[in-house]
């Protein structure tokens, strides 16, 4: 065995959990990214096809839905700022901010799938690919606020005994 003080070894299982828990925050906000950006790519998909003066029509969601297409950015700023903050309260509301997004986006890509009969208009395939996307976000974002939420499990005795052995064992 080393000759590792009793006092150091605290301190270095308090910093082997702080980075397992900035670790565990940064892989999340990276998945959320990867979603975001796949939702924003569903708004360069046609998402209404109509037909005027006698030619065929293709409208991107960026074009029918620009609002949808702000809220998108604000969303993916919100999660990229997920990657720069560290665990804590203002992480866990800005994870909050961008679930309330991907719910308006939700919606949003709901409501422009539900094209009215207002003449030769028909729904294009990005409304319906939007609504996968944004439900992945979301998967990932509620997967984000839940990881910070739950309280890891209080550790026994034993467990604690065979990490600082492990520790000691591993003295520089």
């Amino acid at each position: 065995m080393s000759t590792l003080p009793d006092e150091e070894l605290p301190i270095r299982l308090a910093a082997a959990e702080q980075q397992l828990a900035v670790n565990e925050h940064r892989w999340f906000a990276r998945a959320g990214v990867l979603a975001a950006l796949a939702t924003g790519l569903t708004l360069l998909l046609p998402w209404t096809y109509s037909r005027r003066l006698g030619l065929s029509v293709w409208q991107l969601g960026i074009e029918t839905q620009p609002q949808l297409a702000l809220t998108w950015l604000v969303g993916l700023v919100t999660t990229v700022a997920l990657l720069v903050l560290k665990p804590g309260h203002k992480a866990q509301a800005a994870a909050g901010i961008v679930a309330v997004i991907t719910l308006l986006l939700l919606a949003g890509a709901h409501q422009a799938g539900q094209v009215e009969a207002l003449g030769d208009t028909w729904p294009g395939p990005g409304p319906a690919i939007a609504l996968v996307t944004t439900v992945c976000w979301l998967a990932a974002t509620t997967a984000h606020l839940l990881s910070q939420r739950t309280g890891h499990s209080t550790p026994t005795p034993a467990t604690i005994t065979r990490t600082i052995n492990q520790l000691r064992r591993r003295e520089p």
